[in-house]
């Protein structure tokens, strides 16, 4: 993914866009999607670039952004979105499989490995719970499956408000892991994931 580093001006306006009173989240297919809408163009070009045979997103909310990325693997031509969430919710789609359960839990890591049938290389997406235990022991369990993958809501690094969540896990992990480096971010527009936006090396 190409791209320049992100500003303080970068981070500014996505922190201000995060913020808005008024903003709207974008809908996909009727479904809300929990993105800035920059972000889910990041994941289409994402997408074409990388052709990856999966994508697993932990984390799915109304379904929106899984429905999107369904959309795009579609006009790729290739692909399943593996979709990993605690509650259920309707994700019908030739391409969705959705796995409900706890994204940490072994139940869910077996049904994600059934359906992978041994792939690798794919694109993981973490966006489920925000405490940084969490996301450091789904950064353990889904890396390894990946090719790239991205730490949403790093943003919360630069809101106050919040003491914990996916940068701390990030910061912790990503010493640990020299095999994945951080790529610059992707521009235009302001990004939910400062930061998150991660390659294998080599």
């Amino acid at each position: 993914m190409s791209g320049t580093s992100l500003t303080t001006r970068d981070i500014h306006n996505a922190v201000a866009e995060w913020g808005r009173p008024d903003r709207v989240l974008p809908t996909w297919r009727g479904r809300q999607c929990w993105q800035f809408p920059a972000d889910l163009w990041r994941y289409a070009e994402w997408c074409w670039e990388l052709a990856p045979p999966f994508v697993v997103e932990v984390g799915v909310q109304e379904g929106g952004t899984s429905l999107f990325l369904a959309d795009v693997l579609d006009a790729i031509g290739k692909g399943v979105v593996i979709g990993v969430d605690v509650r259920p919710v309707d994700l019908e789609h030739s391409r969705i499989v959705p796995v409900w359960a706890d994204s940490v839990s072994e139940a869910a890591v077996e049904e994600v490995e059934t359906v992978l049938m041994g792939r690798r290389g794919g694109l993981v997406l973490l966006d489920g719970s925000h405490a940084s235990d969490q996301v450091y022991r789904e950064l353990d369990l889904y890396a390894p499956l990946a090719d790239a993958l991205v730490v949403e809501d790093t943003i919360m690094r630069w809101l106050p408000q919040y003491n914990d969540g996916p940068h701390v896990a990030l910061d912790r992990w990503l010493p640990e892991h020299p095999e994945w480096e951080v790529v610059a971010d992707p521009v235009p527009g302001p990004t939910q994931h400062p930061g998150g936006w991660l390659r294998r090396r080599g």
